[in-house]
């Protein structure tokens, strides 16, 4: 009884050695940089926009559905902004299109989208209306560029996939400084997407007068 009571004991002073030991080397691991990294990795919440492949792709810039993914039955905090965006880009005002659906997903934290090359986009942070803006400027000038987009315009059709590219593209990075980077010409304010800032083309006559025609006599 005796030898089965120290065997016993042996045994507990192991298991409790083996924890101290796992626990020291724990604190060990985690004091270097190489092990706060892969703690924070494992702790921290997922970045605020991700990405991931997927098939199927099309090349052809439509969103294939993908407006539905941004349904929220919760009304869209500034519906009126939001609207009001969607005209100014040409696209749907109604409140279900998907160019609608897609700038209050934004403005929720809540967008999915798919790029046309086949880019799974999820998008979790906030983003304001100014910043929305700024998105469709690059979505816009995405959809202008790429050749399989026929028409070359941003459309309730194609919006989805355009912004997910957008988004994909500017990645952590401060979307004015994204712009003025991917956009040719681009300047700050300038959000119509052509990388022109919106001047006016010709001078007004002042006080709004034609100019005077002298007519030519007659002999």
């Amino acid at each position: 009884m005796k030898l089965l009571a120290l065997l016993k004991g042996k045994l507990a002073l192991t298991a409790v050695a083996s924890v101290l030991l796992l626990g020291g080397a724990t604190a060990v691991f985690a004091a270097t940089p190489a092990g706060r990294s892969v703690v924070q990795s494992i702790t921290h919440t997922s970045p605020t926009v991700a990405a991931s492949a997927t098939k199927g792709a099309k090349s052809s810039g439509q969103s294939n559905g993908q407006g539905r993914q941004n349904q929220d039955h919760n009304a869209c905090p500034g519906l009126p902004d939001a609207q009001n965006l969607a005209k100014k880009y040409g696209l749907s005002t109604a409140s279900n299109s998907a160019g609608v659906m897609a700038i209050c997903a934004l403005h929720q934290g809540t967008f999915k989208g798919t790029t046309t090359s086949g880019v799974a986009v999820n998008a979790s942070r906030v983003y304001g209306y100014g910043e929305i803006d700024q998105l469709l400027t690059y979505a816009k000038y995405l959809a202008g560029q790429d050749q399989t987009n026929m028409g070359g315009k941003l459309t309730d059709t194609n919006v989805n996939s355009y912004l997910a590219a957008a988004l994909h593209s500017c990645g952590s990075t401060p979307l004015a400084t994204c712009l003025k980077t991917n956009i040719p010409n681009y300047q700050p304010g300038d959000h119509n997407g052509s990388g022109n800032s919106n001047k006016p083309t010709s001078t007004p006559t002042p006080n709004g007068n034609k100019p005077t025609v002298t007519p030519t006599p007659h002999h």
